[in-house]
């Protein structure tokens, strides 16, 4: 009898362990990265960034997963069913898999980042970058001594032509006469161009040798080939995504960031306290998710001068921005 009762009490003691580590069992969440992967210094590097700031601040346990195009469905389905309880993916080329992987897991919370999905269970999060592709734009003028500037492109999609618009908006504030080269690196839905640091090289020093003095680039991954090709031909260059001032000093006069570091952070938050609902959240220059990096030390103090005259106007509504209508 004793030792039926030792049997009951241990089965009574594994119980209350196994519910006791049920309990304190950290949410899992997943990242499923944009094409380029880590290692871009822009768009998923901030992304992961964000992530392992959660895995650190937040109490939670985090995995990243590349972009595999042509298992993307399968990678996402096998993430819902071992067990992550919220599946964050980056850009437009996730949206279609998200979408469709979060209707066969309804009791799963998913996220999107860039662009939007739709669905009970998806959050949407997207950036209305418009005003700081105008201060962009505007400093890419202010620095122009020829009045020529060029912008390159990632791709052929909607969010590079919305960029361009806000771009090419705070040129022509500054030189009304200002002309703008714009070249893409992939076409219509291509999104290998985000991934292609070489064609962008080419490109972009071509731009500067028929007489682009200034650039803009919003190509992902691709932007570190432009980043040299402006070291190279000793001419200055924008870029978009994190601050990549660091990676050429004498090269980049600032970076047009895209806080996506805290677009995924501020996700998990909300997950982890309960609060995370489906629909879409904008985030825009006002409330910090698009920033303007500090001016490098090479900018004159004229044009430092006369670009903080316009990013002020900027912030307190004197400028308006127009919005983009296009597709």
């Amino acid at each position: 009898m004793n030792k039926f009762y030792r049997v009951l009490s241990l089965i009574a003691l594994i119980s209350l362990m196994l519910a006791a580590c049920a309990g304190s069992s950290k949410p899992r969440i997943a990242l499923f990265l944009a094409r380029g992967g880590l290692g871009d210094k822009a768009f998923n590097d901030s992304a992961n960034a964000g992530l392992q700031k959660a895995a650190q601040d937040l109490s939670v346990e985090v995995a990243t997963f590349d972009f595999q195009q042509d298992t993307q469905d399968a990678n996402v389905r096998k993430a819902a069913q071992d067990g992550y309880n919220l599946i964050i993916a980056l850009g437009s080329e996730n949206a279609q898999t998200i979408g469709t992987i979060a209707a066969e897991f309804p009791d799963t919370k998913f996220a999107i980042i860039d662009t939007t999905a739709e669905g009970a269970n998806i959050t949407s999060v997207t950036f209305s970058e418009l005003e700081g592709d105008f201060l962009a734009g505007a400093l890419a003028a202010l620095l122009s001594e020829n009045g020529k500037v060029g912008y390159l492109g990632g791709a052929d999609v909607l969010v590079i032509r919305r960029i361009q618009f806000g771009f090419e908006q705070g040129v022509k504030y500054v030189d009304p006469e200002a002309e703008i080269t714009v070249q893409y690196i992939g076409g219509v839905d291509d999104f290998s161009g985000f991934a292609k640091p070489e064609e962008a090289n080419k490109i972009a020093a071509q731009m500067y040798a028929e007489g682009a003095d200034v650039m803009y680039a919003a190509a992902g991954g691709s932007t570190l080939g432009a980043i040299d090709a402006a070291a190279s031909a000793g001419l200055p260059i924008v870029t978009t995504g994190s601050d990549q001032r660091y990676l050429a000093p004498e090269a980049v006069a600032t970076s047009r960031t895209k806080n996506m570091n805290q677009a995924v952070f501020m996700l998990i938050e909300l997950f982890s306290q309960g609060k995370l609902q489906s629909g879409n959240i904008q985030l825009d220059y006002k409330s910090g998710g698009i920033g303007i990096a500090p001016l490098a030390d090479f900018v004159p103090d004229s044009v430092k001068s006369e670009f903080d005259s316009i990013q002020a106007d900027v912030e307190s509504g004197k400028i308006i921005v127009q919005p983009f209508t296009g597709q």
